[in-house]
This record gives C-alpha cells, structure tokens and sequence, in this order.
C-alpha cells in the first residue's frame, strides 16, 4: 500500500454502519462505458495501474477516518466530558474508573469499541471492549483543571474494518498479527504477508497493496489487499475510462451496502450521494428519468452547479467550464446514477495527482 499520497480534497465520508456487500458484488464493474466505442488506446496492461490506484486511496482513506474522522472527534469529546470518568482517575480508584469506562462504551449510539484508560503514573485503571482493536487514538483526562490520567480508544475493530474494505474497495483483504493471518477474507492465505506488487494465488491473478496500520493498545498490524486483476473487456477501455469506471463501481458498492444496511435506495438517495461523493473524485447526480433526485449540487455547503442537461449514459459531457467524462448505472429502474470525472483540468488549475511511497 501507498502509505504518503496526495489525495482527493474532499474528505472520505465514511458509511456509518458496518456494511455487507451481496454475492457478487466484489465483481461489478460499471457496465454504462463499457458498451460504447472507447475514446482512446486500450490502457492494456497499464489498467492493473490504474485500478490499484484508486482502491489504494480508498482504502487509505478509510484508515484515516479511523483516526480523524468527526465520529472519532465526538467519541473523544465524549470521554473527556465524562465527570464520572475523570473524577476516578482522578481518585485512582480502578473500581469507579472501570464503571465509568464500561458506561461510556456500552452507550448505545456511541462507536467506541475499546477504552483504555490510565493513571499520570501509567498505571493501568480500565480497559473495555474488544479483543482485536485497530486505529488507537491517545488522549488526556483532565479534573477541576488539571491532568489526572490518560486514555487510548477506537471507534473499529480489525472485524469492521475488514468488512468496509471489502465492501467498498471491492477487494479481498488479510489482517496479520505477528507476521501470520488473523483475520480477513482471503481464501488460503499466503502464511505471511505478500509484499506489494503482482501476487497469483489460488491461480488468480492480483495486485497487492500490503501496508501497517496501528494495533490496539501499541503495535502493528500488517493489512494485504488483493485487488483482483482488471477484465480484459476493461482493459480494452483508455486509461481514463477504467479510472471512472473502477470509481463508478465503488460507488455502486455503495449503494448496494447502505440497502443492505437498512437503507433502502430510492428512500435514501440523498444519503447515498453524502457517502458516494466522499470516494468519487467528481459530482455525482441521481435521476428518475428525467427529474434530479438527489446530487453533489445539493449537499449542504456544496458550491457544484446544477447537472448539464441530457446527460449520456456514458460519453462525454460539457459542465463547469470544463469536459467531463460521464459513467452511471441503473440501482432500481427508473433510477439512473450518474458519476462524472473531469477530463480537462480549467487553465491554472491544478490536477489530482497520486504521488506514491511504498509503505
């Protein structure tokens, strides 16, 4: 995995339930494009390239949202508001702090999955949750003004951010602890962890993004995604169609998790285009024939114009002072999604450039 790159703007907004993608669903490819004449050379070869690139930022993004999201923002908020809490550590009383500590992750509607929690000393007062914890973030325990202790929560564990990978990026993943797997959804694992590049197991063909994510309470995890070879069917496409069509198949992932979920499409599509547009690198509209339902024009604070008229099922669009190239698919009929990506860059503009470190 790339673990330093400039990515998107926009920050990954993340789905706020554990999701499950359907059989079959770790297979979509967007197929609007891929019907019509593709507009430049086949990307070939080059396509493995493209595709790990953008799961790669996908899947560091949701890594990042572990540790710096809102969610993570609130959840610590919570714990250094929490009087009971403070006034244990405080007292260093490993009973009270215990209680206080389970309250607070047992709150229904908070998503701290474990809490640790320490004395100035470092002495160990409680620690609740569960057993195989990624993504710690450290914080101090303040009473009447002064610091008294210290904590190290996560808002995931290793079992939920398998789950969002796979279900996002669309790609299996292995978890290893100490060098052997612990958990994933890799059939047969490599006994220890690939390192990044072309890997062929169980004879088929992948590119590996292998990189450390931090363990709970210290430590490291090493997580490998297997990003499954490219079709030659998208192949065939030109290096900037397989960018939007591996894009517009992440954000049909997400609609399918968020159904599975418990939010249905045509019920929720406003809530669709707020999680979709986090993992797309350009608007996203929701049409009923020809009515918009929902859009990145209409997020709040959103400064994205209304959508072009006529929009192609695939091809090319003129919108915002610039050409775009236009992907969609049907969720339900009539819906139709439609998932644009600027071709040309407006003059003194700068591009998204994907700037790599292996990690």
């Amino acid at each position: 995995m790339r673990m330093v790159r400039q990515v998107h703007q926009r920050p990954l907004r993340l789905i706020a339930v554990v999701v499950v993608v359907a059989a079959g669903a770790l297979a979509l490819i967007s197929g609007g494009a891929a019907a019509t004449t593709s507009s430049g050379p086949p990307c070939g070869a080059a396509s493995a390239g493209v595709v790990d690139a953008v799961d790669a930022r996908i899947v560091q993004g949701i890594y990042e949202n572990e540790l710096a999201s809102a969610e993570v923002h609130t959840d610590v908020g919570h714990i250094t508001a929490s009087t009971a809490l403070a006034a244990a550590v405080a007292a260093s009383d490993a009973k009270r702090a215990l209680a206080a500590t389970h309250a607070i992750v047992y709150t229904p509607h908070w998503h701290i999955v474990r809490l640790r929690v320490l004395s100035t000393r470092g002495k160990l007062l409680a620690d609740v949750g569960g057993p195989y914890i990624l993504a710690p973030v450290k914080g101090r325990i303040s009473y009447r003004g002064n610091v008294v202790g210290s904590f190290v929560m996560s808002v995931q564990d290793d079992l939920g951010y398998k789950k969002l990978v796979t279900a996002i990026a669309g790609a299996p993943i292995e978890i290893y602890r100490n060098g052997r797997p612990l958990m994933g959804s890799v059939k047969n694992p490599p006994k220890t962890p690939p390192p990044s590049g072309p890997l062929t197991l169980n004879r088929v063909q992948y590119t590996v993004d292998a990189y450390n994510v931090a363990a709970f309470p210290t430590g490291t995890l090493r997580v490998v995604v297997l990003i499954p070879a490219p079709t030659p069917t998208l192949s065939a496409r030109s290096c900037p169609e397989v960018h939007l069509q591996t894009i517009t198949a992440i954000v049909q992932r997400v609609a399918i998790g968020l159904t599975n979920a418990g939010f249905p499409f045509l019920a929720h599509t406003s809530l669709f285009v707020n999680q979709a547009e986090g993992y797309a690198e350009g608007p996203i509209f929701v049409f009923n024939g020809s009515q918009e339902l929902a859009g990145t024009d209409q997020l709040t604070g959103s400064t994205a114009p209304p959508p072009p008229q006529d929009l192609p099922v695939s091809g090319r669009v003129a919108y915002d002072g610039s050409e775009w190239l236009v992907d969609s698919f049907e969720r339900y009929q009539p819906d139709r999604v439609y998932v644009l990506q600027r071709e040309s860059q407006p003059a003194g503009s700068t591009g998204t450039t994907d700037t790599t470190t292996a990690g």
